[in-house]
Formats: structure tokens, sequence, C-alpha cells
């Protein structure tokens, strides 16, 4: 498998969809802590929170390089004369797998890069603890990983360019926009308060009524899992600064890779590449 990756990582040093993809992250991550500084220049007060506000840019522009680079192989035929030079099905697995996740590690940390540097340019300071901040980072790492093993998924069992980088996309989407209406609605309040008019005409605060819309029970622990496991909801945790349980994302992205990479190994091994 290492001539596998060193052939991946030497094409990946070539292959323009990486440096356009890499960049574009770059630039609209940095893009967007500049918009917020213009108008919260108190942000770089806590560079450590806006560093983790960018990760759904960085999944997007992964996705869309996971999906280019591992369709070109099917596109032009690298798949079979790896195969014809020896490699196994395994090692051609596995192998891109790590390509991908080793190219989400290098977008997320340029990404950070440039606002960390382009934030203490500009006086700003970490502002939370050390240990916190490089919890943050592990979880991000892990889920970049785990989100990448989803995408090889993909990229490996489908035959067709195009249709990897539709469905890559199309699923990149509902991962994050469900993510987002998930942390919706788990942030719906339990009880409201409502207004009514006092005897003299005046507005004044009514007692407070039980919220419809609250979700309590086994669905709201279903729905906390499943946000707490799935990297889309660690990236919208993330960015929102609401991190439900930080010390168990980790091992729930290792979970995710593990699943996800055992069932597509298994299935690409029994693939006709005919």
């Amino acid at each position: 498998m290492v001539r596998l990756l060193r052939a991946n990582f030497a094409r990946l040093w070539k292959t323009k969809s990486f440096w356009v993809c890499l960049i574009l992250a770059f630039a609209l991550v940095l893009a967007n802590f500049l918009s917020t500084y213009s108008v919260q220049p108190q942000c770089v007060e806590t560079l450590g929170t806006v560093l983790m506000s960018g990760g759904s840019n960085v999944v997007l522009f992964l996705s869309i390089f996971a999906a280019l680079f591992l369709g070109t192989d099917y596109s032009n035929g690298t798949i079979r004369n790896k195969l014809v030079i020896g490699h196994t099905r395994t090692e051609i697995y596995f192998s891109n797998l790590v390509t991908v996740s080793a190219v989400g590690i290098i977008m997320f940390a340029a990404a950070w890069s440039g606002v960390l540097i382009t934030g203490l340019c500009l006086g700003g300071k970490l502002g939370m603890p050390a240990g916190e901040f490089f919890m943050y980072m592990l979880i991000s790492v892990c889920a970049a990983v785990a989100i990448s093993a989803l995408f090889n998924v993909i990229g490996m069992l489908i035959s067709s360019k195009s249709t990897i980088v539709t469905i890559t996309l199309v699923s990149t989407f509902v991962l994050m926009i469900g993510a987002a209406v998930i942390m919706s609605m788990l942030a719906a309040p339990e009880y409201v308060q409502g207004y009514e008019m006092s005897v003299n005409g005046g507005v004044v605060l009514s007692d407070p009524e039980p919220n419809p819309m609250y979700i309590s029970g086994v669905k709201r622990d279903i729905l906390t899992a499943v946000n707490d496991i799935l990297p889309s909801g660690q990236f919208m945790q993330l960015e929102t600064g609401s991190v439900h349980s930080p010390e168990f994302m980790p091992l729930y992205s290792l979970g995710v890779l593990a699943a996800a990479t055992a069932v597509g190994a298994l299935v690409f091994r029994r693939k006709d590449l005919k």
C-alpha cells in the first residue's frame, strides 16, 4: 500500500482540483472571519471560537475534491490498472481513504492557520483554555476523517464520475442541513413567555406556558445522539459554540470511520469493475 500512497500523493500535488479547493476553502474561511471582524472587532478576543466556525465551508470543498479525485480513478481506468499490476482491492480502498482524509486535515490546517495568523496580527487572543482549544481541534480532525470515510464509500462504490460528484455534493448538503435542523429542534425552549394586556392597558408578561415545539423524552435522546455521532452534527455544534459531549465525539467519529470503512471495503471487494 505504500507504493499506492506514494502514487496518490504524487498525483495529488499535480491535481488542479486539490489546489483550487484548498485555496477556495482557505479564502472563504478567512473572508468570513474578516467580514465578521469588520462588524464585530471584538471577535479577535475569542479566536479559538472563531476558528471552529468555518468547518462546514471546509467540508464543502473537501467533498468536491473527494468526488473529483476518486471519480477520476474510474473515468481514467486507474483502478483496473492498479489491479493488473498486482495491488489488492483492500490496498486500493485504504490508500484512497488515507489520501482523502489527509486532504481534509490539510484543508482544515490551512483554514485555521489563515484565521489564527490574521487574528493574532490584529491583536487577538485565543480566548479559551488551551485544553479546551486542543479538544475542539481534535474533534474537528476526527470528524474530518470520519466524513472523508463517507465520501470514500461513495467514490469507491460508484463507477460514474458525474454520479459520484452529484451524490457526494447532495449527501454533504443533506448532512449539514440535517444537522442544522436537528440543532434548531433541540434548541427550542421547554417553556415560552407570553404577553397580555393589564387592566390599565399596559403590556405585561404572562405566566410561562409549555412550548408545543419542545422535544422531550426518547425522541430528544435519539436526536441528541444522532447529532453527536454524525460528523456534520459535530461541526455544527462547534460552529454554534454548543458542544454537547466533547469528550466522546472523537470516539463517535472513530466509530463512524470504522463502520463506513468496513462496509465500503467489503462491498468494494465484491464490486464488478469490468
